[in-house]
């Protein structure tokens, strides 16, 4: 076995996202997936009188991500949105999966603390061909990262 065996690239042939046990269908598009941290710059000095500036990872930052799915009568979205304004949905946290061609999971991210910002449906327009999307933005506390 090779090594580019070890590291053949991932194809998700389909993605999924689940909050509060409830899965969402029909996810078209996911973007804003990315897991970034506060940088601390350290300044120190050598004995020998240079100044030398390290970097170091500090705290996670929050994070937003965008949900892309066909709109149909799956309320879920809207539901979601209209409990978190009245307050009557605490944060929760959800994830999204990307599956393989055989369905079986191959990424886990999981989102901290999510809550969901905007719901965005797409352009509607009569005697149009395309579907008609809807978007839920989310905003989360922090991202990890798990295989399967």
């Amino acid at each position: 076995m090779g090594l580019i065996d070890k590291f053949d690239a991932i194809i998700g042939a389909s993605f999924g996202f689940e909050f509060d046990k409830h899965q969402a269908k029909g996810i078209m598009e996911i973007s804003g997936l990315k897991q970034e941290f506060d940088m601390i710059e350290v300044k120190t000095q050598t004995s020998d009188g240079k100044y030398v500036i390290n970097k170091i990872v500090g705290r996670p930052k929050a994070g937003t991500v965008t949900i892309t799915r066909a709109l149909t009568e799956d309320t879920q979205f809207a539901d979601w949105v209209k409990e978190a304004s009245e307050g009557k949905m605490p944060r929760t946290n959800g994830s999204v999966i990307v599956y393989d061609t055989l369905m079986q999971p191959i990424m886990r991210y999981s989102l901290l603390d999510c809550q969901p910002a905007t719901l965005e449906i797409g352009t509607l327009k009569a005697g149009d061909t395309n579907v008609t999307t809807e978007k839920l933005t989310l905003h989360h506390t922090g991202l990890t990262v798990e295989k399967g």
